[in-house]
Formats: structure tokens, C-alpha cells, sequence
């Protein structure tokens, strides 16, 4: 009997330990699955949720940085794409790699959090602490990010800018054709830096806007810090430039690693656009 006994209760764990193994198996087969399950379903709840804005900019570098901060602060909706994988822009290598930028005033870097030491006129900061602070708090403030998507065209009626074209970075840079998606807005934002890539789209076909061609000017530190804010705004309906694309588009000049204006450009075409809506 005992015997008996002893075998049973053998044959018992011993299916226990089957049951709880196929149990793990089952359950690692279908972990790869969730995971992939809730990536999906996230992306596309925020993407669907964001193909209808007030607000949408095309570069994560520092001007379409601290508009995006700005604006959603205020309780504007805003989206932000970038094509790169990347946001930050010309931040991250400060100047040829070493990765120190500088400012001539620190007052939006107090309000973001950013560590600063003066050095004579300047202001400096650790381009990571400064990329990843600005990044953070855009975040935070509510700007929903698209990182891998590339603007490929504008959405223009009745002569009004209503939105951006995208399509996902990867296929553009195999050069397949896949058609785009679009996403909405009231006010578009060019951000793209150095290429003003959205102006450059509507001066292709309409070149008499912008008769003279698209190019920053030489070095000139001074000139360029105080004139890429002042020419922050709107240049076509529905369509505003901030940051280096100011420079492009006025053939302003070029300021290297010095970003007090890009900040500046941001925040005041986010105070351009909420006069507009009213908030």
C-alpha cells in the first residue's frame, strides 16, 4: 500500500512539473507577442490621437525644442516630427565634437533646469545635460515627439499651409515608394535647421515667394544671435520658420555653437502662434 502510495504520488508531481513546464513554455511564446502587442497599440493610439493638431513642427533640434515646450506648457496641441533617430539637432557635438555649447544668457536654461557656469560674457553648459534637459521638459510639458518620420511635402489649400506630409525616415533613405500619410494642423512649423526644408518645398513651386535662393550667410556671431529672433515668424500663411531656418530663409548668418538665439526662436514663435489661437 505504502508503496502504492509512493508511486502515485510520483506520477502526481511529476505531471505538476509537465504542467508547470508547457505553463512557462506557454507563457514565453506569448511574452514576445505582448510586448510586441502593447508597442503597436501605443504607437498607434498616440499617432491616431495626433493626426489632428494646432499645432505641428517639423525638427527636434533647439528652436523646435523650446517652441514645442512652450506651446504645450499653454495647453496647446502640438506635435513634433523629426526624421532622425535622434532629437537634440546640432546640440549633442557642441563645436567639432567637443561638447561644451555656449549662451549669453541663461534665463531659459534656469527655468529648464540646466547647470551653468559664466566665463566672461558667456554662459556655458554640457551639451548632453542641455539636449536631454530640453528634450525632458518638452516632453513632460505634453508635445507628443515622432522620432523616424520625415516631412516629404506640405498640405496646402486655399492657400494656406494645414499640415505636413510624412513618411517614415527608413523607406526615404532606401529611396522605395511608399506613399505618405498626412497630419493636420492649424500652424506649421519649420524647424528643419540649416535646410528649411518646408520653405524649400514651397519655393520649388512657387519661387516667386522667395525669389532670392535659400542660404545662410558667413559667420557673424552678433548679427545672427539678435537677427534669427527678430525674423521668427510667420512667411507664408499657416507656415512660420524659427531657428536656423530663419537664417536660411533671410540669408542671415550662420552663429555656430552658440544656441541663447535658437532657444530665444523658439519661444517667440510659440508666443506668435498662441496670440493667433487666442491663448
Amino acid at each position: 500500500m505504502n508503496s502504492k502510495h509512493s508511486f502515485c504520488r510520483s506520477v502526481f508531481f511529476v505531471l505538476l512539473a509537465m504542467l508547470s513546464t508547457n505553463k512557462k513554455e506557454r507563457l514565453q511564446k506569448m511574452k514576445e507577442i505582448d510586448i510586441s502587442r502593447v508597442i503597436i497599440e501605443e504607437y498607434s493610439r498616440r499617432l491616431s490621437e495626433h493626426l489632428e493638431n494646432d499645432v505641428v513642427i517639423v525638427g527636434a533640434g533647439p528652436a523646435g525644442l523650446a517652441a514645442g515646450y512652450y506651446l504645450s506648457k499653454s495647453g496647446v496641441k502640438t506635435t513634433l516630427v523629426e526624421k532622425k533617430l535622434s532629437i537634440g539637432g546640432g546640440i549633442w557635438g557642441g563645436a567639432a565634437g567637443y561638447n561644451v555649447v555656449t549662451f549669453e544668457d541663461k534665463d531659459i536654461l534656469d527655468e529648464i533646469g540646466v547647470t551653468t557656469k559664466k566665463e566672461g560674457d558667456l554662459y556655458t553648459a554640457d551639451a548632453i545635460e542641455f539636449a536631454t534637459a530640453l528634450a525632458y521638459k518638452a516632453k513632460k510639458a505634453g508635445v507628443e515627439i515622432f522620432n523616424l518620420t520625415e516631412a516629404e511635402d506640405i498640405v496646402l489649400k486655399e492657400e494656406t499651409v494645414k499640415g505636413v506630409v510624412v513618411n517614415n525616415a527608413s523607406v526615404r533613405m532606401v529611396g522605395l515608394h511608399v506613399d505618405p500619410f498626412c497630419i493636420s494642423s492649424k500652424y506649421l512649423i519649420d524647424a528643419t535647421g540649416h535646410s528649411a526644408e518646408l520653405v524649400s518645398m514651397l519655393k520649388k513651386r512657387k519661387p516667386e515667394l522667395f525669389p532670392k535662393e535659400l542660404q545662410e550667410y558667413f559667420m557673424n556671431v552678433e548679427t545672427s544671435e539678435a537677427g534669427v529672433v527678430e525674423k521668427t515668424g510667420e512667411v507664408y500663411p499657416g507656415l512660420y520658420v524659427a531657428g536656423m531656418s530663419v537664417c536660411d530663409v533671410f540669408g542671415l548668418p550662420r552663429m555656430g555653437p552658440i544656441f541663447g538665439g535658437m532657444l530665444k526662436s523658439g519661444k517667440k514663435v510659440a508666443e506668435l502662434i498662441k496670440n493667433k489661437l487666442k491663448i
